[in-house]
This record gives C-alpha cells, sequence and structure tokens, in this order.
C-alpha cells in the first residue's frame, strides 16, 4: 500500500508539470486552423464546426482547453469568445508571423523530434531537417532573434563606414531591408540555399534597389565582382559541421575586405543563461543527421585560433535562451589559392 500511494503521488506531480504544454499545443491548434478568429465574436460550437467542417467533438474538446487555459471565455448566452488580451498575436492582419512560425516550428519540428530520442539513441538512425519544408519558418523566427541586435550592427556600419555588406543564410532578406531603409546607398547581398526562400526576399525587396538575393551555398559562395566590408553570419554555426567551421571561416575571409568584420549570432551551449533552453536546442540539433552540436565557449575560442580571427564584444542578447551576438575580425587578410597563385607568378616574373 505504501509503495501505491508513493507512485500515485509521484504521477500527480508529473501529471502537474505536463500541464505547461497545454498552452503552446491549444495555441498552435488555434493558429494552425484560425480559431481564434472563428471566435473573435461570440458563436457557438455548433455554429463554428458547420463553417469549418469540424467535427465538433473534436472542436468542443478544443474549446474547453482554451477556457481552461483562459485563451476563450464562454458567455452567459453558451456563446465562446477568443480573449484579446491573451490570443491577439494569432488573430487576424495583426497577428504575428514571428509568434505563429514559432509555434510551428516547435510543434512540427522540435517535439517530434525529441520525442524520436529513444529510437535515435537505440539505432543509427537521426532525422534529417528538411530545408525546403521548413526553411521557411525557421527563416521567420531567426529573423526575430536579429531584432535585438540590429541596434548594435546599425551603429558599427556607421562607425567602419561600411559601403557592402553580405547576408549569409539570409532567409527572408527581413534584416537587410531594415538595414536598408537606415543605409539605402550601401550595396547589400542576401545569400541562401534554399530558391524558394530566396524568391520570397526577392518578392519582399523589390522597392530596394541596393538589395540583391542569390541561391548559394555559404561554404563556397563568393561575391563576383569585389570584397565586402561586413558579412552577418546569422544562425548559421549548427548548420555547419564543428571540424569545417574554422575553413568556413578562412573562406569568408578571402572576400572580406582589410579591416572588415563579420557580425555573428548565435546560441552558446554551456553558459551561464538559458542553460535549460540552450541544452533542450543543443538536444534537437545533434538528433539530425544534418545538423550539428551549437557551439561552447571553447569551441569558439578553438575556431577564431584556428581561423586566425579576432573574437570581440561578446554579448547575450536573449539571456533567457543563451542567444549571443559577437564581430569577427581576421587578424591578416586571408588570400585564395588563386589570389596566392597569383602573387607568386608576379613575384617570379619580377626577379
Amino acid at each position: 500500500m505504501k509503495n501505491e500511494w508513493k507512485n500515485a503521488m509521484q504521477a500527480r506531480k508529473w501529471m502537474k508539470k505536463n500541464e505547461s504544454f497545454l498552452y503552446p499545443w491549444h495555441a498552435y491548434i488555434g493558429s494552425e486552423l484560425k480559431l481564434f478568429d472563428e471566435f473573435k465574436e461570440p458563436a457557438t460550437i455548433e455554429e463554428v464546426a458547420v463553417r469549418g467542417s469540424y467535427p465538433e467533438d473534436l472542436l468542443h474538446a478544443w474549446v474547453n482547453v482554451g477556457v481552461a487555459l483562459k485563451h476563450l471565455k464562454k458567455e452567459k448566452d453558451g456563446t465562446f469568445r477568443t480573449s484579446q488580451k491573451r490570443c491577439s498575436a494569432l488573430m487576424g492582419e495583426d497577428a504575428s508571423p514571428g509568434v505563429q512560425a514559432l509555434l510551428k516550428e516547435m510543434m512540427e519540428l522540435h517535439i517530434p523530434t525529441l520525442l524520436s530520442y529513444p529510437t535515435f539513441m537505440q539505432s543509427e538512425q537521426r532525422a534529417s531537417f528538411d530545408h525546403e519544408r521548413f526553411g521557411g519558418i525557421v527563416a521567420e523566427t531567426s529573423a526575430l532573434l536579429e531584432h535585438f541586435a540590429i541596434r548594435k550592427i546599425r551603429r558599427k556600419v556607421r562607425e567602419a563606414n561600411v559601403k557592402t555588406i553580405v547576408d549569409l543564410g539570409c532567409g527572408h532578406g527581413g534584416y537587410l531591408r531594415k538595414l536598408a531603409d537606415h543605409f539605402p546607398d550601401i550595396k547589400m547581398i542576401g545569400v541562401d540555399i534554399n530558391e524558394s526562400v530566396i524568391d520570397n526576399a526577392r518578392y519582399h525587396s523589390e522597392d530596394y534597389s541596393n538589395v540583391s538575393f542569390e541561391v548559394g551555398d555559404i561554404t563556397s559562395w563568393k561575391p563576383e565582382e569585389e570584397d565586402v566590408d561586413m558579412i552577418l553570419l546569422h544562425n548559421i554555426f549548427h548548420y555547419i559541421n564543428p571540424i569545417e567551421r574554422a575553413e568556413l571561416l578562412n573562406h569568408l575571409g578571402t572576400y572580406l575586405r582589410e579591416g572588415g568584420m563579420i557580425s555573428v549570432i548565435t546560441p552558446i551551449n554551456e553558459t551561464e543563461f538559458g542553460e535549460a533552453f540552450s541544452s533542450a536546442f543543443n538536444s534537437f540539433f545533434v538528433a539530425h543527421e544534418n545538423l550539428f552540436a551549437l557551439p561552447t565557449q571553447k569551441d569558439l575560442d578553438l575556431v577564431c585560433e584556428e581561423g586566425k580571427f579576432k573574437l570581440t564584444d561578446l554579448d547575450p542578447i536573449i539571456k533567457e535562451g543563451s542567444w549571443y551576438t559577437f564581430w569577427l575580425s581576421p587578424k591578416q587578410k586571408l588570400t585564395t589559392s588563386h589570389e596566392s597563385g597569383s602573387a607568386e607568378i608576379e613575384k617570379q616574373v619580377q626577379t
């Protein structure tokens, strides 16, 4: 009897911990099916079920959860209405694309992957990140982080008299557009491996004559004409194998103008901030065959040493997520093998 009571109490404790999961689950369903809009004005479950061709019992269950979480309010006449205070970011024309993308990323990407951990740990199998399917969602959530760093980057652009900027892994190009609003004379190029993401970026950037986009792999892409003053490398490290990160920096250094800078935004694992989130985030990445572990501070120091880069101004921009921003600058101007060969030939001719 004693063991049964202990077992029941332990289960009760864990049941309470599960409650927090209901909030994002309920919001995700409401966002995906536009149910919060359906209940913007008081409506019965039957009315909404008919309009959306939803099974009434499933909709009724979702509504009950919403009332318990205070996402929905039950009126005296038996109708239900969305709480504007709690759910406005998921409703109508004012809905936040970032919040919606965050919910979608968590429910369709992160949680399914983490739930598959037992399978991954007992086999050679890993998940595979689908860039075509989820590239747009990840681009949207990544853009949210850049809002916290844009003032810092704008200040550096002014101080360094930057003339050219390249955004590697540019997503939908929102960050370049924000910079172009302040610097219409700076030439900006966005590069992303996902063609549909680049198409979206071009569409939304038609009014910016100084911003262009190219489909390309950042590990091999280079500008056609001249070196650049600033490179944005935001939320990229977890796409690059740790043993290839120094090589990537060396490649970027071949077309970074002398005195140029690389802006980096990335979560860092095993820091004093956001340990729970960053470790869970890291677990998601390492569960994929085509994603990689987040860097630690020690990893960054080693990459900079191997790549002959200096790291400065390390600053946590979202402590609860362990997201950091910092600058990288080459200790010396790097050259391509072509440039090195040309220099050697010229030397021999002069001799």
